[in-house]
């Protein structure tokens, strides 16, 4: 049984559209809609399958507060059934494989854990230790509280160099990606953690992209680790900048003639299951998508990697 944790903040077509090609027996969704965007225009996905997070977070760009978005996630889908797998996924993403064929993917790998996962720093993957060790304000914060901050950190009263080593301990600290595919024991041990651990929480409140380095770094220092496989989304960062590309007529050719991330790839290779990002106005671009997916030369089975 499969849980699908998706994060959303517009496209609610693409939305509707994702869910229902990923639907099927014994699977389910979750959906945190960012609290900034207008709920209304998601209403209609709530259906037997689908659950809507009742109170939302807001969720900021490179803030802790995605990481609190998928926590809650985490929790609500670990309550609502015995699902074995919990795939996080955007709510521009899109199945690159039939659904038959992710069901019986996950059904063959029960106990891998789908995570990009490095130790930092490491500058081939973009991960300095300064995401960890530069005080950063949270945009959460009132605008009394961070000129109060502010004050503080100019007159060095609080430093704005942490020191991460204290904070994490015997941790070590490991970057990645946001998007991963979990066991349910894996998700069981990180809300476990998290509500044992609230001062590394605070630590990590004041970092920034932590939803790239919080659940990585409690996952790679647990006995999970020895299953971590690389995570099983595409994501074009060729063009540079923050946010990746949109997918286009290229990315489909792509996918016709590459299954697989290369041994290159700084998190390794595996099975490209999941891409984004895709909207709401892609309607042919997603139909070229379906006729990609329905082919039956993309019928056999996923090949897994092992490591």
């Amino acid at each position: 049984m499969i849980a699908y944790l998706l994060l959303a903040h517009g496209n609610p077509a693409h939305l509707q559209r994702l869910i229902a090609r990923l639907r099927s027996d014994g699977t389910a969704f979750f959906i945190h809609v960012d609290q900034k965007a207008n709920a209304r225009a998601f209403a209609h996905l709530a259906l037997d399958d689908v659950t809507l997070m009742p109170e939302p977070v807001a969720v900021h760009w490179g803030d802790y507060s995605q990481v609190e978005a998928i926590l809650l996630l985490m929790k609500t889908a670990l309550a609502a059934g015995p699902f074995t797998r919990f795939v996080l996924l955007s709510g521009v993403d899109y199945p690159l494989k039939p659904t038959a064929a992710i069901n019986a993917f996950f059904a063959a790998q029960p106990d891998a854990e789908y995570i990009n996962l490095v130790p930092m720093p490491c500058a081939a993957a973009g991960k300095p230790l300064a995401r960890l060790t530069s005080y950063t304000l949270r945009p959460t914060l009132s605008a009394l509280h961070r000129l109060t901050l502010r004050v503080l950190l100019k007159a060095r009263i609080i430093p704005r160099q942490r020191d991460h080593a204290r904070a994490l301990g015997a941790l070590t600290p490991y970057g990645g990606s946001t998007w991963w595919a979990l066991t349910r024991g894996a998700c069981d041990y990180l809300v476990d953690y998290v509500a044992r651990n609230p001062g590394l929480v605070r630590f990590f409140k004041g970092t920034q992209y932590a939803d790239e380095t919080f659940l990585q770094t409690i996952l790679g220092n647990s006995p999970f680790m020895a299953n971590v496989r690389r995570n099983l989304t595409y994501t074009d960062w060729s063009g540079g900048g923050a946010s990746p590309a949109n997918m286009s007529a290229k990315h489909v050719d792509y996918f016709r003639a590459n299954t697989q991330f290369g041994a290159g790839d700084i998190y390794g290779s595996g099975p490209m299951i999941f891409a984004r990002k895709f909207g709401d106005s892609d309607a042919a671009l997603l139909q070229a998508m379906d006729t990609h997916l329905s082919h039956a030369a993309y019928d056999r089975p996923i090949e897994p990697v092992n490591q």
